[in-house]
């Protein structure tokens, strides 16, 4: 789906993004570094066709080199993101590094602020999110 590379030693390493849809589930695995750009062309991406829930598979993605002020942009692009064809619904964010579990979790708290009115939560288990996202606890 999207494939970004830069040529300069030491620049950001590719980042890769794959789609799948499972009837109201959409799953996406980010891998690579979690640019605001990256994560905005994805969330825009699936806007055109969305799912009332949605898995984001963050494990092989650097969330953690993302600045506060970044994360604060990002929600702010997400807000201004025409979001018609999902008012309401759930996402999960998988991660497993501890710097990006920080990071999702500001941005949801972002997000929550300022009414995103998308139910929103980070979990470090894939089992756990897809519960959650089916509404069953535990």
């Amino acid at each position: 789906m999207n494939d970004r590379q830069q040529d300069d030693a030491g620049a950001a390493p590719i980042t890769r993004v794959t789609r799948t849809r499972e009837g109201s589930l959409t799953a996406f695995r980010v891998r690579g570094e979690g640019t605001p750009d990256v994560l905005i062309a994805v969330f825009r991406e699936f806007l055109a066709d969305p799912t009332p829930k949605v898995l984001w598979d963050l494990r092989e993605c650097r969330l953690g080199l993302l600045t506060l002020e970044q994360m604060r942009d990002l929600v702010s692009r997400m807000m201004g993101v025409d979001r018609r064809g999902r008012t309401k619904g759930r996402s999960a964010f998988l991660c497993t590094r501890e710097e990006d579990v920080m990071m999702m979790r500001i941005l949801t708290a972002y997000a929550e602020a300022n009414d995103y009115g998308i139910e929103l939560a980070v979990f470090d288990d894939p089992a756990a999110a897809r519960r959650w996202l089916s509404g069953r606890s535990s």
